[in-house]
């Protein structure tokens, strides 16, 4: 073996020399000792990299299984994804078929991705949290393979994948979903082609109610790209006959009124973001920097079981209290601010979204409480209004009435619409998957779950006595409405200036 291999090289170092790579005058002995040595480091390079690169190709030991486990339950309700698929199901035509997308990757820069969140509508349909996911809902029903049953509801997913779960943890994939998701078909995406092809050939009508990228941005000169709109043709230039529809105003319409399991996943959300609020205002300290606020707040979150926040917390302190959705969260807090605190926990999908308004020194001031007890007033009249059959704007004009009313009383306005320059945002919105939900925008229902957030804002500069000037105060609660009237989800957490005042002595004694 060895001599085949000396072989080798003198051949290979005598056709280096008949090719002029080694110099007249220079032995071949020393030209291929230096060979030697560069092919010796070569190899010593290569080496490195294989041994860098190969956790990658080997990826684990032979057998190795990662098992999918689950290790909290309060977010499955089997029954429930069955119910509002059949909801869906009902309302198409034998001729037509549904498809939901799960939302896309969003990469926060280089090689790190933001923390995934799952499509609401899919999330509301499956309970699935899986990138990559799609359902297909089909009123005529398919049989799959040698499958004598007609599925009606089949969830696809990408099959799982042993070599990236050593780097990324474990994701369902089709049996995970049948057996813990009460899914009575999953399939790996890798089918997904020919069924929808199939599915297609005898369907009319096509319904697909949101995209995962609507549209994109280029940035050469700022024009929109549709992505959906180039989907659209795609499928239309495969499947002429095909109408597309969208299921939005039924799903929208559904999504609105909350189920009793939905209810108790909003309560959990709303009692730990109670909680992080009365920590945060126990704890909190002039010169604190509205990030060290953020942070107490967030950190009760994630201690009491909170996966994640349902939007970017708002700590505005000073003048920052003033700018409606101010998320920066870098000033340091001054004797004398108000701090208004826009904060909500998300819990297996459902999100809270509570504000208070407090003093940083732990008592109010003469001009903050006078307008603190305006806004309190305005939202108590609103909240009164939360009942069935109301349009969803009567809490608004509730609010608008006291604002306006009181803010003329104090000669903030002179004018009646002047109240807009300092109350410039709807008093209400719905809540539940996302912070500002889906909903018909219509009449209030039984089971409907909406907050109550009246404010005022008064920025410096603004056309009134400076003693008011930088004061800004939100007062916003969860309310789901209910035969016997409005019912505030949030109500454990204190309102009054009073309650304030004491929650915020008790973390000084």
């Amino acid at each position: 073996m060895r001599r085949k291999t000396l072989s080798k090289y003198t051949k290979f170092t005598n056709s280096m020399y008949r090719c002029g790579f080694i110099p007249d005058g220079e032995s071949r002995l020393q030209h291929s000792l230096l060979i030697m040595c560069r092919y010796a480091l070569f190899c010593l390079v290569a080496a490195v990299l294989v041994g860098l690169i190969s956790p990658v190709v080997l990826a684990q030991a032979p057998g190795t299984v990662y098992r999918y486990e689950l290790y909290e339950h309060d977010g499955l309700l089997v029954q429930r994804f069955a119910e509002r698929r059949n909801r869906l199901l009902a309302s198409m035509a034998d001729s037509s078929a549904a498809v939901f997308f799960a939302a896309d990757i969003r990469n926060r820069q280089n090689d790190v991705d933001y923390e995934y969140r799952q499509s609401s509508d899919l999330l509301y349909l499956t309970g699935v949290n899986t990138s990559g996911a799609k359902l297909m809902l089909i009123p005529q029903g398919i049989r799959i393979g040698g499958d004598t049953v007609l599925h009606r509801a089949i969830l696809f997913l990408p099959e799982r994948n042993p070599k990236m779960e050593a780097w990324s943890g474990v994701r369902p994939g089709p049996e995970e979903a049948e057996r813990y998701l009460g899914v009575p078909k999953a399939l790996p995406d890798s089918q997904w082609q020919a069924v929808l092809d199939s599915v297609l050939r005898h369907s009319r009508v096509l319904y697909i109610t949101q995209w995962p990228t609507q549209v994109v941005r280029e940035p050469l000169f700022g024009e929109q790209v549709d992505v959906a709109g180039a989907a659209k043709g795609v499928l239309l230039k495969r499947y002429p006959h095909i109408e597309i529809k969208s299921q939005r105003t039924l799903l929208s319409s559904m999504r609105e009124v909350k189920d009793s399991d939905e209810q108790a996943l909003m309560q959990k959300a709303v009692d730990i973001t109670v909680a992080g609020f009365l920590e945060t205002m126990r704890q909190a300290r002039t010169g604190m920097a509205e990030y060290e606020l953020e942070s107490i707040m967030e950190h009760a979150f994630r201690r009491l079981g909170a996966q994640d926040v349902g939007y970017p917390s708002i700590v505005g302190s000073g003048p920052n209290s003033c700018m409606l959705h101010y998320a920066d969260n870098r000033r340091a807090t001054e004797r004398g601010d108000l701090v208004l605190m826009d904060c909500g926990a998300e819990y297996f999908g459902y999100t809270a979204d509570i504000t208070r308004t407090f003093p940083i020194k732990g008592t109010f001031d003469a001009e903050q409480k006078l307008l603190y007890n305006i806004v309190l007033e305005a939202q108590d009249s609103a909240i009164a209004a939360c009942v069935p059959g109301h349009d969803w704007r009567k809490p608004h004009s509730r609010a608008v009435e006291v604002i306006r009313r009181r803010l003329l009383q104090e000669e903030i306005i002179k004018e009646p619409e002047q109240y807009q320059w300092y109350f410039m945002h709807g008093t209400s919105h719905y809540l539940g998957l996302d912070v500002h939900d889906a909903g018909s925008y219509s009449t209030l229902q039984v089971g409907t779950v909406l907050t109550v957030e009246p404010g005022i804002y008064i920025p410096a500069g603004s056309p009134c006595d400076p003693k008011w000037w930088n004061i800004g105060i939100r007062i916003e609660d969860n309310v789901v409405v209910t035969e016997k009237g409005p019912v505030v989800l949030s109500g454990s957490l204190p309102r009054s200036v009073q309650d304030i005042e004491r929650v915020m002595r008790s973390g000084r004694q």
